[in-house]
């Protein structure tokens, strides 16, 4: 399996395997998909916030808070607090939790280019 495939398996399977007993099929798709694109886009220039993410999606703050709120539940997401869009109040940039396993992967991804 190339490096870039690992990556994102590595990444689906964190949300599959640790599902919440309540929760559907269909909310544990939703969560990999904000998982891998907030993968995909913490290191641009403009921090990844819950409102940025929702605008990529078309979801308001509220859907999407909720759907963060779960990832940071199992450990996968962190919140670090910038500031907003205006540089006058605060908002939390988006970011995937940096295991080893993880590290590693990037790396494997990043020598392959």
């Amino acid at each position: 399996m190339q490096a870039q495939h690992k990556l994102i398996w590595h990444l689906v399977k964190q949300v599959v395997e640790r599902a919440f007993p309540e929760e559907t099929a269909a909310a544990r798709l939703q969560q990999v998909a904000i998982l891998l694109t907030i993968n995909a886009l913490q290191d641009e220039p403009e921090p990844l916030t819950t409102q940025r993410l929702g605008e990529v999606y078309g979801l308001t703050v509220s859907q999407t808070h909720k759907l963060v709120t779960r990832l940071v539940e199992r450990g996968l997401i962190e919140r670090t607090q910038v500031l907003n869009r205006q540089g006058r109040g605060h908002a939390f940039a988006l970011r995937v939790v940096e295991t080893e396993e993880l590290r590693q992967l990037r790396q494997a991804v990043v020598a392959n280019e």
